[in-house]
């Protein structure tokens, strides 16, 4: 539905416009008797030449009557050029070059508004006559009309009409010329005044308002240029970038500016924006070769010190014309610099210096066509394109960087997907070196495990049943020794079992388990068990081997109450002071000489032990006893070193 609706109204709209344009042209070709005619070009004119003198006057120039002799019929365009002038006295008198053409209108008894137009006319101050009046004498800014077209409004007084009388309007244009001046001037147009005006605001467009905005913008660009260049600095393209875009602007500066003729000012103005093209070509080279690995750098500071000195040797007032040597020069350099980036371009077969060598040589045409037409080689009705040649330059300086911004992010990708794949490689291989790691110490883990099993069996349980057996063989035991000796090994045999338990680096838990295993055998031998639990830290270190020393370390101080203390009740205490966690076995007992534990021929065997163990766990066992009380303290660490 959608398709259909939009399909019936771009065939409405198709077909409405398809009227409009039969209905326009039907209203165009209506126009009656009272027609105005159309503009009309004038390809021959009469001239005429008049001596002036040394100087012109401030007012008008008096305009030779039309029925005088001395009139000849020319062509136009008129190309006069430099040293050709016609001379009547001095090379410093000025002679008049006056130019007449004739517009006939219709008897239509009202006079229309008329204009004259013409695309470029060189020479002095230009006047303008129409039917005897003078309607333009241009004597201010008559520097700049080289590039500016002649539109001139013809008020309705100038024009007499009387009904059904045909009428004629003599329309005098005069050029005052001087023997080192050039003269040229276009075909002149005259007609009704908006279609004249219409033809000089597109030649004023292309002439003038074209080169002031394409200036302009190129500025804009290399402004935005050196604002990226400031950020890095170690990107010289950038910078000749901007340095092109300010010289152009130098270079244009003679769209901008309305200078008077003649004087000092005059004469360096021209020779900067002379000059500056030189800037702008060498800079443009510099530009170029940064797309290039390798640098020239004799080449280079030729271009550079060749360059400073034309500008040198034509600075006002100079020997030489300014003009034909800075042209020279150019052409000279232009043409040798472009044909050895070309040579760059296609051997090493860079795309970014193909594109631009093919612009640089565009731009020499360009060149040599705007010097064949400041020299009137050509119509001066043609355009001086250098002002547009610049656009290509630019487009092709943008296409060149964003060639080199789009191969890095691209050589950047290509670095990023590289370094995913290395990484991901990398990664996979950790993994299944880490799975290979993890598998060897988990068998690591259980060999040591099994090690330690055994050798806690050997040492322990199977020593003690050995040396049993031993002397059950030799009938030194009797039953009642063995059942001890057997009970002995089942308890290390719990001892071993009870440290496998996995109980998260809690010695509460640790411990809860040897209360349930020996509480039953305390009360069966008259010991009453008391717990005193406050709550304690996880012990990081407290794994199964560490358990295990502190399970033998507890059931060996129980062990030694129940041999040797004669008590009747046992308290076990577990408590945290500082970084430490204290567990106290206190039991009611005759008690001992704790001052001789330390002395190795009168210490127990067993009370060394037990601080042995201690000390391998990075704590330590504190004796203190008495008749009545004896406390036996095990001291651990909660972070062990």
């Amino acid at each position: 539905m959608k398709l259909a609706s939009w399909a019936c109204c771009a065939t409405r709209t198709l077909v409405g416009l398809v009227l409009g344009l039969l209905l326009s042209a039907a209203l165009a070709q209506d126009t009656g008797p009272e027609e105005i005619p159309p503009a009309q070009q004038f390809r021959l004119a009469e001239r005429q030449i008049v001596p002036l003198g040394p100087a012109l006057p401030d007012a008008g120039i008096v305009r030779p009557d039309l029925s005088e002799p001395g009139w000849e019929v020319v062509k136009l365009p008129v190309a006069t050029p430099r040293g050709a002038i016609t001379l009547f006295n001095g090379p410093r008198d000025w002679v008049m070059h006056w130019y007449n053409v004739r517009y006939s209108l219709p008897p239509s008894g009202a006079s229309p508004p008329l204009a004259l137009y013409s695309a470029r006319v060189q020479g002095g101050p230009v006047e303008v006559h129409v039917n005897g009046r003078l309607l333009s004498a241009n004597r201010r800014n008559w520097g700049s009309q080289w590039n500016r077209p002649l539109y001139v409004p013809i008020p309705h007084d100038v024009v007499f009409t009387s009904p059904g009388v045909a009428i004629d309007v003599d329309v005098t244009v005069g050029v005052p010329l001087r023997a080192n001046m050039t003269h040229s001037l276009s075909t002149l147009w005259v007609g009704p005044a908006d279609e004249i005006r219409a033809m000089a605001d597109r030649r004023t467009l292309l002439h003038v308002t074209g080169p002031q905005v394409t200036s302009l913008t190129i500025l804009v660009l290399g402004l935005f240029s050196l604002g990226v260049w400031m950020r890095r600095r170690n990107e010289s393209a950038y910078l000749l970038f901007a340095l092109v875009s300010a010289a152009w602007w130098v270079r244009n500066l003679h769209y901008h500016a309305d200078l008077p003729r003649g004087g000092i000012v005059h004469d360096w103005f021209w020779w900067l924006t002379n000059a500056s093209m030189s800037w702008v070509m060498v800079l443009t080279y510099l530009f170029a070769l940064r797309f290039h690995y390798r640098r020239y750098p004799l080449i280079e500071w030729l271009l550079v010190g060749f360059t400073a000195l034309s500008a040198l040797l034509t600075i006002p007032p100079s020997p030489w014309d300014p003009l034909v040597l800075q042209q020279s020069v150019n052409a000279l350099v232009s043409i040798f610099v472009t044909a050895f980036i070309t040579w760059i371009a296609v051997r090493y077969k860079s795309r970014e210096l193909r594109v631009l060598t093919l612009t640089m040589w565009v731009c020499i045409a360009m060149g040599v066509h705007d010097i064949l037409l400041v020299s009137l080689r050509i119509s001066p009705e043609s355009l001086y394109l250098m002002p547009y040649a610049t656009l290509l330059v630019f487009a092709a300086f943008l296409y060149a960087v964003l060639r080199r911004y789009s191969g890095a992010i691209e050589e950047v990708e290509q670095i990023n997907a590289s370094l995913e794949e290395r990484l991901a490689q990398r990664t996979a291989q950790l993994e299944e070196n880490h799975r290979r790691l993890r598998d060897v110490e988990r068998e690591q883990a259980m060999l040591l495990e099994r090690q330690r099993l055994m050798r806690d069996m050997h040492d322990g349980m199977g020593s003690a049943l050995m040396s049993s057996l031993v002397l059950v063989e030799q009938g030194k035991l009797d039953i009642q020794a063995v059942a001890a000796v057997l009970r002995e090994c089942v308890d290390d045999l719990r001892l071993v079992i009870d440290s496998l338990e996995p109980i998260g680096h809690d010695l509460v838990t640790l411990l809860a388990t040897l209360r349930y295993r020996l509480g039953k055998r305390l009360e069966a031998a008259g010991l009453q068990l008391e717990w005193q639990v406050d709550d304690l830290p996880p012990l990081p270190w407290l794994d199964a081997t560490a358990a295990l020393q502190v399970l033998r370390i507890v059931q060996e101080a129980l062990t030694n109450i129940l041999k040797h203390a004669r008590a009747r009740k046992v308290t076990i205490a577990l408590r945290k002071t500082g970084d430490a966690v204290e567990v106290h076995i206190d039991d009611d007992g005759i008690g001992f000489d704790a001052s001789a534990v330390g002395n190795a021929p009168t210490a127990s065997k067993g009370l060394r032990n037990l601080r042995k163990r201690a000390q391998t766990l990075g704590g330590d066992v504190v004796f203190a006893s008495q008749p009545g009380r004896t406390c036996v303290t095990l001291v651990l660490p909660v972070q062990r070193g």
